[in-house]
């Protein structure tokens, strides 16, 4: 793992290991978010995903949780 700067947190931590997402949205995720805060955001998305009976296979539904991970994270 590499160590750096938190989007979100705003902490030196260990990143992660591999891009979670395919692209570019998962190779910002990989640069600017550390592995405590990607686990907050899986909790989140579960929340988000129940809460508005989502399906992250419909392009819709991918869209909108990726710009709430993106907003979760401070990625943008």
């Amino acid at each position: 793992m590499v160590e750096l700067r938190c989007r979100r947190c705003d902490s030196a931590a260990e990143g992660l290991d591999a891009a979670p997402l395919p692209g570019a949205v998962g190779q910002l995720v990989l640069a600017g978010t550390c592995g405590a805060c990607w686990d907050l955001w899986r909790e989140e998305q579960v929340k988000l995903i129940n809460e508005n009976k989502l399906s992250p296979a419909k392009a819709e539904d991918y869209e909108f949780l990726v710009d709430r991970m993106k907003g979760f994270l401070k990625l943008e």
